[in-house]
């Protein structure tokens, strides 16, 4: 019953804070969240990049080219993802802006 009480307290904090966090816009813990989903699905990069080199140049470019940028793409944004969630909870850049463009995968440009 004692430790009832303790656990019931510290989520009642725990909410309070995290709310907190969340209430002056991005903050440490949308930085973590953005930093996770980049390394979860960064290799989407390759996909998304020979669809859009296609689509915008030719084929050739799409099946040939297009992998190697979008490899290239995915590796920056895995970096950056992990880079973001090891220092989430340190201001930087800018105040927890994104470091890469768009600031999800599957955002457009």
């Amino acid at each position: 019953m004692k430790y009832t009480k303790i656990i019931v307290l510290c989520l009642i904090l725990l909410t309070l804070v995290s709310s907190a966090a969340f209430a002056d816009g991005p903050g440490p813990f949308t930085k973590l969240g953005r930093g996770a989903a980049n390394v979860a699905t960064g290799w989407i990069e390759i996909p998304k990049e020979m669809v859009n080199v296609t689509e915008n140049k030719n084929d050739i470019m799409g099946l040939f080219v297009a992998p190697f940028t979008g490899l290239w793409k995915a590796i920056v944004r895995t970096v950056a993802g992990a880079y973001e969630i090891v220092t989430f909870p340190i201001p930087m850049p800018a105040e927890y802006e994104p470091i890469v463009q768009p600031e999800y995968v599957l955002n457009y440009d």
